[in-house]
């Protein structure tokens, strides 16, 4: 696919008059989903990223630069995720459980890839060589969960970054900023949700990938079932009724 493709069908500047290279912008980036500023058009680089689980994802890293920092938005796509895993959980019982490439327990762990999928990535940042961390906790933006973190790199610059997941994409929003520069506000308070034309979207209530509207206490728990661990008997699973449908602001 070549840049200029990408940018018509992609970006919608909303500034007015031309963009230079280094003119802060808000972009809509509709086929991922997120609007954004940078400072001028960002490049868009296609890339292969590995899960937790060993899979490669197909992705997409927004970046620009200038002379006060790096910015990019990395988006990852995990809507096809449990077929994946229900491929592998397949392959391995076809071979009796020895197939060596996919394991010998046959386990499909397609929920733990995505409800893990924040924490995954934020991993990346925390294990970096010689990082401080200096604020690291949750947040959300438009009420999509997510997390938050600062850090203090080796060489004494600053790494700001913010990851969530909103509609089977995971969102990875980081920028990085020489020593002694301040937070790169105009940047990371940018980052928003839209919909197929373009518009805004913000959740009336919290939004978290795979739990549905957020809730606490929540009225009805998951199906479950009582054990007797003495004598190990099971009595009956207790019914569960449908969430209700997620409300979406058009």
């Amino acid at each position: 696919m070549k840049m200029t493709k990408v940018l018509q069908v992609a970006f919608l500047v909303t500034a007015a008059g031309p963009v230079s290279a280094q003119d802060w912008a808000t972009f809509k980036l509709i086929e991922d989903g997120f609007r954004a500023n940078f400072p001028g058009e960002p490049t868009v680089e296609p890339i292969a990223y590995e899960s937790e689980f060993n899979f490669q994802l197909q992705g997409r890293v927004y970046h620009a630069a200038d002379a006060l920092g790096d910015y990019s938005t990395t988006v990852v796509d995990y809507r096809g995720v449990r077929q994946l895993h229900d491929e592998r959980s397949a392959r391995c019982r076809a071979a009796d459980g020895a197939n060596q490439l996919d394991g010998d327990s046959c386990q499909n762990s397609w929920e733990m890839e995505i409800l893990g999928a924040i924490d995954h990535a934020a991993a990346e940042f925390l294990t970096r060589d010689g990082v401080k961390v200096t604020q690291y906790g949750m947040y959300h933006i438009d009420r999509v969960l997510g997390r938050h973190m600062q850090l203090t790199n080796a060489d004494g610059s600053r790494t700001y970054a913010g990851i969530h997941q909103h509609l089977g994409r995971l969102y990875i929003h980081q920028a990085t900023v020489p020593a002694g520069m301040p937070e790169p506000i105009l940047f990371l308070q940018s980052l928003a949700w839209v919909n197929a034309e373009g518009l805004a979207i913000r959740y009336f209530g919290l939004y978290s990938e795979g739990y549905g509207e957020w809730e606490f206490p929540q009225p009805d728990r998951p199906a479950f079932r009582i054990r007797d661990m003495d004598n190990s008997l099971e009595r009956p699973s207790t019914p569960r009724r449908p969430p209700p449908p997620r409300r979406i602001e058009q």
